[in-house]
């Protein structure tokens, strides 16, 4: 009986053990990001502030599987290449191996703004800030689309949601600036 117990134990272990193996772990769910975010909402220096974003995008690239890992590695390589319909399947690859990582819907909403595609674009900025609600570029890739359609003040509120995050970027209040002379300018 003894024995019998000890290899339904080795078997649950293996079990376990493999199961684990399988499950991936994706960006958006690191432990670093609410440490990097407080930090980001607080911090007052701009060199600071871009190691704080450099990080997070750091942690937002990860991925626990190494197939999509080297995938979303390419990433600047298509860029470079503007090589964009190459980029859209490998990332849709990644998509449908992982659906809950966060980053390859958002560098494939990317490469679908840059080929003007705004409908794709926004369709995968959703479902990004369905996975990351935190994801400051989403965010600003969604105020770019509306601000293309001419919704400014949606866009505006998109800005807003991004203070939250960061109130003390310089550069999201001069986009606010100027988003403000569009509003007014358009009254």
């Amino acid at each position: 009986m003894k024995d019998f117990l000890f290899f339904i134990m080795k078997k649950l272990l293996t079990l376990f053990f493999f199961a684990f193996l399988t499950i991936s772990y994706s960006d958006q769910n690191s432990p670093e990001l609410d440490i990097l975010f407080e930090d980001l909402y607080n911090v007052q220096d701009i060199t600071q502030q871009n190691k704080i974003v450099s990080n997070i995008w750091s942690e937002w690239m990860k991925i626990d599987n190494p197939e999509s890992q080297k995938i979303m590695d390419m990433v600047p390589y298509f860029f470079q290449t503007r090589n964009y319909d190459e980029a859209i399947e490998a990332l849709s690859y990644v998509i449908e191996q992982e659906p809950n990582f966060s980053e390859a819907y958002n560098k494939r909403a990317t490469f679908y703004f840059m080929m003007g595609d705004f409908e794709n674009s926004m369709k995968d900025i959703e479902a990004t800030l369905a996975l990351e609600p935190r994801h400051f570029g989403a965010l600003d890739g969604m105020s770019r689309i509306l601000i293309t359609y001419k919704k400014y003040e949606q866009a505006f509120q998109v800005y807003e949601e991004m203070m939250s995050l960061m109130p003390n970027d310089v550069t999201l209040h001069m986009k606010m600036d100027r988003l403000n002379k569009l509003i007014f300018d358009d009254a």
